[in-house]
């Protein structure tokens, strides 16, 4: 009994000396608030252009807001190293070195008392043909204090396809139409609905009530059309059915719309 109670003050003390480490190694990258209680990790060098931000919803949460900073970090090394290592090649070869480019911007698509939906555009470019542009998208449990799946919201996984697969491909089909004025392009992956794994998909709160009315799903560049499409953006709207599928627990977080 004597030793574990003496052993508490030293496990606090062990707890304490970690903490001040990882202060010290997050001091070392720098962190920036922006306007309206944004942060923002930024660095700027002759070989790399750097930035990473994300918004006031997201700093408020504390356990989510050191994730995207460590995020941030891990980022802004790996775009150091390969910017070095690009570097050092174009001396090597003797050739012209393009200085490379990598952000990330996160922004809040919509938040609810339990749910917060984050969507990030990130850009980069390495010295290649052209820069490049993905999308990704982050769901925040307020309950759980982590970051959960679009499927885990439903009673059953399979009922997030069941109540959006068929209206999200109809309507990425006629959006392509439009855009290729009717042609067909030769490459089969560019006619078939992509994979959700393949797409950055997240509730909206389009009218900002604090509930969310619709689904935005964005296709990448090469991933459901050739890069000189851009990305595509659909939206589908939340219906009675898809809230009777999740779990109630966040059936509140939603509300109905027209199709």
């Amino acid at each position: 009994m004597n030793r574990s109670l003496d052993s508490q003050p030293q496990q606090r003390a062990v707890r304490a000396a970690a903490v001040k480490r990882e202060v010290i190694v997050l001091a070392a990258v720098a962190l920036t608030a922006a306007a309206g209680g944004s942060h923002k990790v930024v660095r700027k060098t002759a070989a790399l252009d750097f930035s990473y931000g994300w918004p006031a919803e997201a700093v408020a949460i504390q356990a989510l807001d050191m994730r995207l900073y460590k995020d941030a970090r891990a980022k802004l090394a790996e775009a150091q190293k390969n910017a070095a290592e690009d570097q050092a090649m174009a001396r090597k070869q003797k050739r012209e070195f393009n200085q490379h480019f990598y952000s990330v911007d996160w922004e809040a698509a919509g938040q609810t008392p339990r749910l917060l939906s984050l969507q990030s555009e990130n850009g980069s470019f390495e010295g290649g043909a052209h820069p490049n542009t993905s999308y990704d998208v982050l769901l925040w449990d307020r309950a759980f204090n982590r970051a959960v799946s679009m499927t885990s919201l439903f009673a059953r996984p399979a009922g997030f396809a069941a109540t959006t697969r068929a209206v999200y491909c109809k309507k990425l089909s006629a959006e392509r139409t439009r855009r290729r004025e009717g042609e067909k392009l030769d490459l089969p992956e560019f006619n078939q609905c992509p994979k959700y794994a393949d797409l950055a998909i997240s509730p909206v709160d389009g009218n900002k009530n604090g509930r969310f009315d619709r689904m935005e799903f964005v296709a990448s560049p090469y991933v459901a059309g050739p890069y000189v499409e851009g990305k595509y953006e659909v939206l589908v709207p939340v219906t009675a059915k898809f809230i009777a599928a999740l779990k109630p627990d966040y059936r509140g977080s939603f509300e109905p719309q027209r199709q």
